[in-house]
């Protein structure tokens, strides 16, 4: 029995979260993988799943064992892919995660640039707003913007995202004209619900710093909706510039206050530690680096 085999059908199984799903990826019957997840159970001494109406669910043992075997895999695609490099070859698939909007518009240069730069680079990306278990899922890497929580993942700056204020055209005739941003307070507003208070806009300069509370007239996970919210009329938004510039290019949005600053978030690459780093994810993380610099 090959136990890195075992592992590597555990990890697929823990991904795709039925036999059904994996047995597809790995291009073989579901008895077979259903056979080999009871062999190993078996070999084990404990149970690693359990099963609910829709999904595989990974009980406590179950996921010690998906750790261990997480970390042992990176070893070994570490250690393989250091020989490759050595050959002058960089190889193999990156799975990577990033926020929607930031995906969206963002990382389409980005990653043009890396994949013509690393032919023989596969990239398996996943956006989504939600904070996805980098080593519970098999990811090599994550890019986050804003606040970190607490972990043992390593985390590297890479650069501010900076945000701006906007509201259409018709909703600045109907409530304005604004003098300062002290006017903005209680108007309505497109929050972004992920982070705390966001119904609070902060500033600096020019003169004293400030914030103002809008009352959220609709508050989302998602930014791009936000921004279409604001396009049509229906209150102020506080969000990152890069999703904000179609519609400000467009005329749908006008930023106001322009000469004051408004919050900025950092963004962070994050990946798990310890073992030598595969040269792939070495290379990609160097590239969003450099691509990303100011």
């Amino acid at each position: 029995m090959d136990s890195f085999e075992d592992m590597q059908t555990f990890r697929l199984l823990a991904r795709e979260g039925t036999i059904t799903a994996a047995a597809e990826a790995m291009g073989v019957a579901p008895s077979a993988v259903s056979r080999r997840l009871k062999a190993l159970e078996a070999r084990l001494g404990a149970q690693l799943v359990r099963r609910d109406s829709r999904r595989l669910l990974l009980t406590a043992a179950g996921r010690t064992y998906l750790r261990g075997a997480e970390r042992l895999l990176r070893d070994l695609d570490a250690l393989e892919d250091g020989l490759r490099a050595e050959g002058g070859r960089i190889a193999g698939t990156v799975r990577m995660t990033a926020p929607l909007s930031f995906g969206l518009y963002a990382l389409p240069d980005v990653l043009s640039g890396f994949l013509e730069a690393h032919p023989e680079v596969d990239v398996d990306l996943n956006l989504s707003d939600d904070a996805v278990d980098l080593v519970g899922e098999g990811y090599d890497l994550a890019l986050r913007i804003g606040a970190l929580s607490s972990s043992s993942l390593i985390a590297k700056r890479l650069c501010s995202v900076p945000f701006a204020l906007c509201a259409s055209p018709e909703f600045i005739e109907r409530e304005g004209p604004f003098r300062t941003p002290h006017d903005l307070a209680g108007l309505p507003g497109l929050v972004y619900s992920n982070v705390a208070r966001g119904e609070l806009v902060s500033w600096t300069g020019p003169g004293e710093p400030g914030q103002a509370a809008l009352r959220p007239r609709v508050a989302t996970n998602n930014g791009d909706l936000a921004a279409e919210l604001a396009a049509r009329g229906h209150g102020l938004v506080c969000e990152p510039r890069f999703v904000l510039a179609p519609a400000i290019e467009a005329g749908r949005l006008v930023e106001l206050f322009a000469d004051h600053e408004w919050p900025s978030l950092d963004l962070h690459v994050l990946y798990p530690p310890g073992g030598p780093m595969p040269a792939r994810l070495r290379a990609l993380i160097d590239h969003l680096a450099a691509a990303l610099r100011p």
